[in-house]
């Protein structure tokens, strides 16, 4: 009887750490990405090119919650069919977020996008070849774990940004001044001007992001992601960009207790 009881203590007891674990990892990411843009209120025309992506970032995990904090970066040179003009993009994000357990293996919560970069650098075009959008995001987010592989939703609910005046020099109309145009206003094409900067929620702004990510060994995984942005300063004109990457995750560290 006693060792029964024994017996039935170390299986509580086992049980308890089991549900008791806590995950920590410190992790690179890095790999290829291909990216897209086109800004329909400038051309028709359609951006297109490879190349890299990197990434670093922390995470925490128990029975409960997900979270973690992450700086990613995917950096591309893309090209239009109708001419040789190289355009150099670089997006970088610093992101954070908060996920609870709603069921087994489900997982639902917010991410935040604190600081999104999206610029551009277009040749051949002098002081009006510089693009981008700069802003913040909030996202409701989920992922729902199967054996070795993690599936992850995100869908942008509202961002705080501003668009620069572009190659064009079409400029958004929240940046006149009482009817008209400052050339000279240098906060126009700051990033962090933020008396520019416009709130915006589904449908004027829409984003969304998809991954799969599959758990090789405990040091490794390997993830495909997916991103997808469109919003319309001017109607029916909308700008649209987006970018499939593959990467491969190494943990610098990685402790369950």
């Amino acid at each position: 009887m006693k060792k029964t009881y024994l017996i039935l203590l170390f299986f509580v007891v086992s049980l308890v750490q089991l549900h008791a674990q806590k995950t920590s990892s410190f992790y690179v990411d890095a790999g290829g990405g291909f990216s897209s843009f086109q800004d329909v209120k400038y051309s028709n025309v359609r951006y297109n090119g490879f190349g890299s992506v990197f990434g670093l970032g922390y995470q925490k995990e128990n029975e409960k919650t997900i979270w973690g904090v992450n700086l990613q970066a995917i950096i591309t040179t893309e090209k239009a069919a109708t001419h040789d003009q190289k355009v150099s993009t670089y997006n970088s994000m610093l992101q954070a977020k908060y996920l609870h357990r709603i069921k087994e293996n489900l997982f639902v919560g917010a991410t935040w996008d604190v600081l999104d970069l999206y610029t551009k650098k277009f040749d051949g075009l002098g002081n009006n070849s510089g693009y981008d959008v700069t802003g913040s995001t909030l996202w409701a987010s989920g992922i729902y774990d199967y054996k070795k592989l993690r599936f992850g939703v995100d869908l942008g609910l509202v961002s705080y940004f501003k668009e620069s005046t572009g190659f064009a020099f079409s400029a958004p109309q929240n940046v006149l001044e009482n009817g008209n145009f400052d050339y000279q206003n240098d906060k126009i094409n700051s990033p962090f001007a933020f008396k520019y900067y416009e709130l915006r929620t589904i449908p004027r702004h829409f984003q969304v992001r998809t991954s799969i990510r599959y758990q090789l060994s405990n040091r490794f995984s390997v993830a495909y992601k997916w991103h997808l942005r469109k919003f319309s300063e001017v109607k029916n004109y909308p700008v649209t960009y987006g970018t499939h990457s593959l990467s491969i995750r190494y943990n610098i560290f990685k402790r369950t207790k």
